[in-house]
C-alpha cells in the first residue's frame, strides 16, 4: 500500500476508482480503540462510512500497531461481500480500501448454477457462505448469505451429525485442505457434503458442494462412513463401540480403544496439497484395513486422526503389541518436493481399555485421547497408555 501513503489527500479523492478513507482511531487511557473519526475519504466510499464506524476494534492494529489487516465481511444492509485493506499511514491513522466481492462470487455461482447438486462457496476467516439455488433447496436457506454452521447445519443437520460436522471444520483449512462426510438431515434426507480449499494457501476461499444422496441404493451405509476413506465416521464407531463395551462387561471381555494422530501430516498438506493429504489418509485407511478383521471397529473421527476399537483380547499386552505394530507399519518417509528434505510420517497412539475407564464410550475416548496427546507432546511416534 506504499503507493496511496504517497498520495496526497487531492490525488486520492480525484483518482482512486475504489472506496477509499483516512480513519483515525480514538484511543482510551490503556491504548484501546474508543472511537474512530473518519478524516476524509471519496465519493465512492460515502455508502460505506456508516460501516466503517462499527469496525474500530478490526481498524485499531493498522492505525496504532503499523500491521495491515484485510479482512472479508459481508454487509447486511447492503447485502455486500466486501474485502477491506487498512494500512498504517501515521499514528493512530489508517487508510481503509474496500473492494466488492460480490459480483467475482456471484459469477462463480452462476457458472455452476445449472448442476444439480448443491454448490456453496465458504469464506473460512468470515464464515460467510454463497450458495447457490439448488444448495438454498438442499437447506433451506433463505438468502445467498449466511453463517455455516449458526444458519444451516444447526437447523438442517440431525443433531447427532452436528458435531461429526464440526470436527470436521475444526481443522479446515490450515491442517485439512479437504472434506468429505455424510450427513442426515433431520427431515431423514442423507447428504453428502463436500468442502475443498483453494490450492493457494493465503487465499480462505473454499469450494463446496451438498449432494442429495437419499435415493442411492447403499444411501444407509453411505450415511455411517466417511466417504474419503470408506472408514465409520466418528458418529457411527460411537454407536458401535457403545454396544461393544457393554458387551465387554458382561462377558468379562479385555477390550481396547486405540486412538491414532499422524506426525507430519501437515507438512504433506503443504509439500504436496489437499489431493497429496488425501493420499495419506487413504492410504492410512488400507493399512488399518488390512491388518484388524472381525468384530474390530475402525473408523476415522475426522482429520489425521484414526480409533481402533479391538475387542476379546488374549492378554492387556496384545493391546501394546499392537502399538507398537502401529508405530512400525504407518512410519514412512514421503519425498519432498525438489530442493525441500524428506517428510518423515509417523504415528502418536493413545491406548485405554474399557474395563479400567468408566465403562462408556465418553469417559473411555477422553482418556485415550489425552493419552494420545502426551505421546505427541513427549516426542511422538510412540505409545501412552491411560
Amino acid at each position: 500500500m506504499g503507493l496511496f501513503q504517497k498520495w496526497t489527500k487531492a490525488e486520492i479523492l480525484k483518482y482512486c476508482p475504489l472506496p477509499f478513507a483516512v480513519c483515525r482511531i480514538i484511543t482510551d487511557g490503556e491504548q484501546k480503540a474508543a472511537g474512530l473519526k473518519i478524516e476524509y475519504g471519496n465519493a465512492a466510499m460515502q455508502p460505506y462510512e456508516q460501516d466503517l464506524a462499527k469496525w474500530q476494534e478490526l481498524l485499531y492494529p493498522a492505525a496504532c500497531l503499523s500491521q495491515e489487516v484485510s479482512r472479508r465481511i459481508y454487509l447486511e444492509n447492503m447485502e455486500k461481500l466486501v474485502v477491506l485493506t487498512a494500512f498504517f499511514l501515521e499514528k493512530n491513522v489508517c487508510g481503509v480500501l474496500l473492494r466488492d466481492y460480490t459480483a467475482f462470487v456471484d459469477d462463480l455461482v452462476k457458472s455452476v448454477s445449472a448442476q444439480e447438486i448443491g454448490v456453496f462457496y465458504y469464506r473460512t476467516d468470515t464464515d460467510v457462505m454463497i450458495a447457490d439455488r439448488s444448495m438454498q433447496e438442499l437447506f433451506g436457506c433463505k438468502n445467498h448469505y449466511d453463517g455455516l454452521l449458526s444458519a444451516f447445519a444447526m437447523k438442517t443437520i440431525d443433531e447427532a451429525y452436528v458435531d461429526l460436522l464440526r470436527v470436521q471444520l475444526q481443522d479446515f483449512p490450515e491442517t485439512m485442505r479437504s472434506i468429505n462426510v455424510n450427513l442426515k438431515t433431520k427431515s431423514g434426507r442423507f447428504v453428502r457434503f463436500s468442502l475443498n480449499a483453494d490450492e493457494d494457501p493465503s487465499e480462505t476461499l473454499a469450494i463446496g458442494y451438498l449432494e442429495d444422496i437419499s435415493n442411492a441404493p447403499t444411501f444407509a451405509e453411505l450415511s455411517e462412513r466417511d466417504s474419503l476413506t470408506g472408514l465409520f465416521h466418528g458418529v457411527s464407531a460411537k454407536e458401535r463401540i457403545d454396544k461393544m463395551i457393554d458387551d465387554c462387561y458382561e462377558q468379562s471381555r479385555i477390550d481396547a480403544l486405540i486412538l491414532l494422530d499422524l506426525d507430519g501430516f501437515s507438512l504433506v498438506n503443504r509439500a504436496k496439497g489437499h489431493d497429496g493429504g488425501d493420499e495419506m489418509l487413504k492410504k492410512t485407511a488400507e493399512i488399518l484395513k488390512n491388518n484388524f478383521k472381525g468384530k474390530d471397529i475402525i473408523a476415522r473421527p475426522g482429520g489425521d486422526q484414526f480409533l481402533i476399537y479391538v475387542s476379546d483380547l488374549n492378554d492387556k499386552r496384545a493391546a501394546l503389541q499392537i502399538c507398537r505394530t502401529l508405530n512400525r507399519l504407518l512410519t514412512q518417509t514421503i519425498p519432498g518436493n525438489e530442493g525441500e528434505e524428506p517428510i518423515r510420517i509417523t504415528a502418536s497412539i493413545g491406548v485405554g481399555f474399557a474395563i479400567d475407564n468408566g465403562g462408556n464410550y465418553e469417559k473411555l475416548y477422553r482418556n485415550v485421547e489425552a493419552a494420545m496427546k502426551e505421546t505427541k507432546a513427549g516426542g511422538k511416534n510412540g505409545y501412552t497408555l491411560a
